[in-house]
């Protein structure tokens, strides 16, 4: 800004006082607008009116007349009047930003509140019909039924409650930004751990879950820097949605191997797959690929929220044989280890 101004008063100076050039001082007005602040506006526009009426100082051939000084006090005016005009369109840009924030706001609550009503719809209604079908037996059921019933009414209670945090956690981040507790982390051990306690509902839709480590393919540990519950919860979700998409005895293939200075985690499962145009939107909020599949759109959403904090990279592709597999990168030393014990 100062080196246009600086062009637009040298050329003024040198011109006959009779031409007026100093009209052209609205171009960085206007040109550097948006980044300006109002009292500098104001500052500028003080400044461009003291170099114009100078002008008429600088010794000339021939004596300005009144009509001259008409025309540059014309031209004081007109660089008020658009600082002025500057200053009106930062305010209608403030409030346009503010009624966007707001909206946005209010689309993450309808999103919430719509999404909330339709993902606890399911359990509760597989609850409540759970327990008619066994009020209504005609005879007392026997332990090996009534233990069946309590185990189908503890899954969806337990779905429930799933669905409720993974909202709430979402809603915090967006709100907050995702805190971490960085730690010394033993990645295999985490995935490890994740695999034993979906087994059983694993085995229960007919799969199986395979651990492996790549080109190793021997046990060995992953140590890094990060939240251990947050990448807890980065496995648990990725293997839900591997085991959610996967045909009844298929195979989830899950892969943990080094890769260049960090890790890569590998989710592979033997479902559909997805459809290749929906794949750039898989990770953002609320994105779901139809009606008729299972989830809340908010699982890979928090999965890249958990990711992206640890200075990691995740993504999607399709298999060439058939289903879907999920990329994580993690780095060893995270960029959030400097926020630790936030």
């Amino acid at each position: 800004m100062s080196a246009l101004t600086a062009v637009v008063a040298l050329v003024d100076a040198f011109t006959p006082v009779q031409v007026v050039l100093a009209y052209l001082y609205v171009v960085p007005l206007i040109v550097f607008n948006e980044t300006a602040r109002p009292a500098e506006l104001g500052r500028y526009a003080a400044l461009t009116c003291g170099l114009t009426l100078a002008n008429l100082l600088i010794p000339d051939v021939t004596p300005f007349s009144g009509l001259v000084l008409t025309n540059r006090l014309l031209v004081c005016i007109a660089l008020v009047l658009t600082a002025r005009q500057c200053l009106h369109i930062q305010g209608l840009q403030r409030q346009r930003l503010e009624l966007q924030g707001q909206l946005a706001v209010e689309d993450l609550r309808h999103d919430f509140v719509s999404t909330l009503a339709h993902d606890l719809k399911t359990p509760i209604l597989g609850t409540i019909a759970t327990l008619r079908s066994l009020a209504s037996a005609s005879q007392r059921p026997d332990g090996a039924m009534l233990e069946r019933t309590l185990a189908t009414i503890e899954r969806g209670q337990s779905r429930a409650l799933g669905q409720i945090q993974t909202l709430l956690e979402v809603y915090r981040n967006d709100a907050e930004g995702l805190r971490l507790r960085v730690e010394a982390v033993e990645l295999t051990g985490v995935v490890e751990e994740v695999i034993r306690e979906l087994s059983a509902l694993a085995e229960e839709r007919q799969l199986t879950l395979r651990l492996g480590f790549g080109e190793d393919a021997l046990w060995h540990p992953h140590h890094l820097r990060g939240d251990g519950a947050q990448l807890r919860r980065l496995v648990e979700n990725l293997l839900l949605n591997a085991i959610q998409h996967s045909l009844r005895g298929g195979q989830i293939q899950v892969v943990l191997e080094n890769r260049g200075g960090g890790h890569r985690l590998r989710i592979a499962d033997g479902g559909p797959g997805v459809p290749e145009q929906d794949i750039p939107n898989l990770f953002r909020r609320f994105a779901r690929l139809s009606e008729d599949r299972p989830g809340s759109g908010l699982g890979l959403y928090l999965c890249r929220q958990i990711v992206s904090a640890h200075g990691g990279t995740i993504g999607l592709h399709n298999r060439p044989g058939g289903g879907a597999e999920i990329e994580v990168l993690l780095p060893d030393a995270s960029i959030a280890a400097d926020m630790e014990g936030g």
